[in-house]
């Protein structure tokens, strides 16, 4: 019992820890790649960072109970609720994790991105959400155009004010003549895909290894909790059943020692015999 609760305990500073840069990590990365939601096909890979959140923030009552649970080993309900949460979240994290490895595999293949991109491209001047996501992705990766600025002059005769490193105010003479971003957004956009994969990936994987070390030791605790219960709890009596009987016979009276006589005759005097 004592060596799992310091395991318990050591789990908790970790999932507490991880599970913080875990959930921080992808809602910033989330919340810097939104235009990819719309500038690509890989909204469902990326919304997988939902999972990873709801996951990282199931780490934090995990690690309350985990806290606590060495102070009441015996109490079943709290190691069940701590072996349920931790199932849940290893579950949600184990989804992530599937979305992310599409997500790499659409990044090993440039050319899925890349068509993705352009067909958004091609919409960019009839729908304001697209051309706002482009305008964004642009000014955050200081790029212009997909392979080069140059694809954008098949869609419009002038460039977009992000390429100047300027934000679209709806006026006819904001244009761009001259481009201040010369390099492509096709690599970039790749490169921030690689890396928010790899390291949601590795978070990811640590945390569910201390997940598994914590459920483990969950499961020793409440196993060896119940045997402690067991060898601790008394035998029963034996059970004992009363018979009605015939009451006993009372004892004979005791023959009296003196002797009354009569008021003529002497007084006789009985005297038990010597031994």
């Amino acid at each position: 019992m004592r060596s799992s609760g310091l395991v318990l305990f050591a789990c908790a500073g970790l999932l507490l820890s991880g599970g913080a840069i875990l959930g921080g990590s992808a809602a910033w990365s989330l919340l810097r790649m939104s235009y990819y939601f719309w500038t690509s096909d890989l909204g469902v890979e990326l919304g997988s960072s939902v999972l990873f959140m709801a996951g990282a923030l199931l780490c934090l009552p995990t690690c309350w109970l985990s806290t606590l649970v060495p102070y009441h080993p015996r109490s079943l309900s709290l190691l069940a609720t701590l072996m349920t949460l931790v199932t849940v979240s290893m579950v949600m994290l184990a989804l992530g994790l599937s979305s992310i490895t599409s997500l790499s595999r659409a990044v090993r293949e440039p050319q899925a991105l890349n068509e993705s991109m352009a067909r958004a491209m091609a919409i960019d001047s009839f729908d304001p959400a697209v051309r706002s996501s482009f305008a964004a992705m642009q000014l955050e990766l200081r790029c212009c155009g997909i392979n080069s600025y140059a694809d954008w002059y098949q869609h419009r005769r002038s460039l977009p004010p992000a390429c100047c490193g300027r934000v679209w105010n709806g006026k006819r003479g904001d244009q761009c003549e001259t481009p201040l971003y010369v390099v492509s957004c096709l690599r970039p956009a790749l490169n921030e895909l690689r890396n928010f994969a790899n390291s949601l990936s590795a978070l990811a994987s640590a945390m569910i290894i201390v997940m598994a070390v914590t459920l483990f030791a969950t499961a020793y605790t409440l196993v060896s909790g119940a045997v402690e219960m067991r060898a601790c709890k008394p035998s029963p009596l034996p059970l004992r059943i009363a018979c009605l009987a015939a009451p006993p016979a009372p004892p004979a009276p005791l023959a009296p020692l003196l002797t009354l006589a009569s008021p003529t005759s002497p007084i006789a005097i009985n005297t038990p015999p010597s031994m």
